[in-house]
């Protein structure tokens, strides 16, 4: 059995109050002294004043472990102590120290003594391990860490991928941003890591969103409880992934106006999560969230919006027989946009009944992409219903401060969200991307899917 383990209990971890040096020891003493029987915190205090003197027991960056042997006393104990803000300490780099280990023995075993501090130092190299005591949530969770990563029965275990070493430190840092930063969610881009068994024993009050491009997968023993986002989008680079997943998190009413997110992803498949950015949800969606009241999409079904990033998605990648194809989906508020749209050609969708021709049916997949080479746009209902295929798009007023390189098509699209309650989604044929607009701005642009070759 280790030898701290042996000495140290749950009990015997405490969040530390008092800021000085002084204070903390005293703190760690009281623990100490209230379950060891015969042991003077007040003696534990002078003892280790006097070593302190001669030595500061400063070992590294936020560590000490201040210690003393006791005369008239017999026995060992340990105590553990957490600081966030942070304790003036004599320290060679000057900083506040966060983590402090105080150990008391008596006299008559100065080699155990030795051990223990031998242990200790060993088990605290690990960056990881000490990220994940600072953000663990009670004292229990400590010890369990300490006598589990530690020497002796972690011995026993292989140990842990140097990428699931870095994702552990990385997620564990996540959880103290965003603590900080008071985030309503971590966004946790599972597909980077596929298990996270690896997460199981660090704890988190923060709630957890599981971003995956796959279909949803019933949840392994260990793993963190999360909700689980689906995000079916595996051909688009990352930071779009990631905008994604911000605005079905927002339509699906997982996130809203005034939240901040901390976002942690990394390559899909390998093995490793290495990125972490924090997001405000209103600045990134500014036209979606700008009435605080009012539903962030409208009337558009949220279902419905994704289907049809799919299909442009689909679109923008794969193209017709080859060639590229540009487009445009006008989603909601059907009732205002009709007045400024013209019938092209026929419609192809005239005459159908309602659930023959929703962009929600599968079937409809092949035939939509196929009507996506005439010149003109879909209009939809926000319940996914097609109600015609190219129309001519007539706003009555012209789009303001777009992006420049964006054509006739974007032009129109955008401004029609201007003065109704629409979304527009724009595939371009000159460059494959997929723009999004409401409100007559731009809402987001997905650069080209992985695919053909313009």
């Amino acid at each position: 059995m280790p030898l701290l383990s042996k000495y140290l209990t749950a009990q015997r971890v405490v969040s530390l109050r008092s800021r000085s040096k002084e204070g903390a020891i005293r703190e760690l003493a009281n623990a100490l002294a209230r379950t060891a029987r015969g042991l003077d915190p007040e003696q534990v205090v002078r003892a280790i004043r006097d070593r302190e003197k001669i030595v500061s027991s400063w070992i590294g960056p936020g560590i000490a472990i201040p210690h003393a042997r006791l005369a008239d006393w017999d026995g060992i104990a340990i105590a553990v102590g957490r600081s966030r803000k942070g304790i003036s300490y004599d320290s060679s780099d000057g900083n506040p120290v966060n983590l402090l280990i105080l150990i008391v023995s008596d006299e008559k075993d100065p080699d155990t003594h030795i051990l223990i501090l031998a242990e200790i130092a060993r088990t605290l190299r690990d960056l990881a391990l000490r990220q994940l005591i600072m953000t663990a949530r009670t004292g229990e969770e400590v010890y369990r860490l300490l006598i589990t990563h530690g020497y002796g029965e972690a011995e026993k275990k292989p140990k842990a991928p140097a990428k699931v070493r870095l994702s552990r430190l990385l997620f564990a840092h996540a959880l103290s941003v965003a603590e900080e930063v008071k985030a309503t969610a971590v966004l946790l881009h599972a597909d980077a890591m596929g298990s996270l068994r690896f997460l199981e024993d660090i704890p988190s009050e923060v709630k957890l969103i599981r971003v995956t491009a796959r279909e949803t997968q019933p949840r392994e023993g260990g793993e963190p409880s999360a909700q689980v986002l689906r995000v079916p989008f595996p051909a688009l680079k990352r930071s779009d992934q990631v905008e994604l997943a911000l605005l079905f998190a927002v339509s699906r009413g997982l996130l809203s106006r005034g939240d901040t997110v901390v976002s942690l992803s990394g390559v899909p498949n390998s093995g490793s999560l290495d990125s972490l950015l924090v997001i405000n949800v209103g600045r990134e969606f500014p036209t979606v969230l700008a009435n605080p009241g009012a539903t962030p999409l409208g009337d558009v079904e949220p279902q419905v919006l994704e289907k049809v990033l799919q299909c442009a998605t689909d679109i923008a990648r794969e193209g017709r027989e080859g060639r590229p194809v540009g487009t445009t989906f006008v989603i909601g508020d059907y009732e205002k946009v009709l007045p400024y749209c013209r019938q092209m050609v026929i419609n192809p969708f005239r005459g159908y009944r309602e659930e023959e021709k929703n962009i929600l049916d599968p079937s409809l997949g092949e035939t939509v992409k196929e009507f996506s080479t005439i010149d003109g746009a879909f209009i939809l209902r926000g319940n996914g219903e097609i109600m015609s295929a190219g129309a001519f798009l007539r706003p009555e007023k012209a789009a303001v401060n777009l992006p420049s390189g964006l054509g006739a098509r974007h032009a129109a699209a955008a401004a029609l969200t201007g003065f109704t309650a629409s979304l527009a989604v724009v595939v371009s044929q000159s460059t494959g991307s997929v723009t999004l607009f409401k409100g007559g701005g731009l809402l987001m642009s997905l650069e080209k899917p992985k695919g053909i070759e313009r």
